[in-house]
């Protein structure tokens, strides 16, 4: 990639984000390091921190991504079948690590607090407030494996 020219920074950065998204569906926000960014994409460390110089600023990355993703996991027919699709849908990877991501924002920097309550207010207006609480509660019982009423 050629690096000392304007395109070849911005493929680079593009490079990066992707790389970026890419292991956090895989394998969840903490497998989101300098380290493996350098091992997936052959740049240096001191190189991806050029781009990202934070853990925190990796968050860009997502860019609307994660939403995405997330919103064309549900099918939106009617509120039993979005929670129904929903639950489903956190028994894959892709989906239950950005779950995992909104509700550990709470204790994360102020960029990622910032994108989540983004996210979660684009979900309110797409599925409305109170489903949306059902859901965030439903994701978290599911996710610390909680058995509910004898069924999961």
């Amino acid at each position: 990639m050629a690096k000392n020219t304007k395109e070849g920074a911005l493929q680079t950065e593009a490079l990066i984000y992707r790389t970026i998204v890419d292991i956090f569906m895989e394998q969840g926000w903490d497998a989101v390091t300098y380290g493996s960014i350098a091992k997936r994409t052959g740049l240096s460390r001191s190189g991806i921190q050029r781009v990202v110089p934070t853990k925190e600023s990796m968050v860009t990355a997502f860019q609307g991504q994660v939403l995405a993703y997330v919103t064309s996991q549900i099918d939106p027919t009617d509120n039993d079948t979005i929670k129904r699709t929903w639950i489903k849908a956190l028994s894959e990877t892709k989906f239950a690590n950005c779950i995992r991501y909104l509700l550990g924002a709470v204790n994360g920097g102020d960029q990622g607090k910032e994108k989540v309550a983004y996210g979660v207010s684009k979900l309110i207006e797409r599925y409305g407030q109170p489903l949306v609480i059902e859901l965030i509660g439903l994701s978290a019982i599911y996710l610390l494996d909680i058995e509910l009423d004898g069924a999961r």
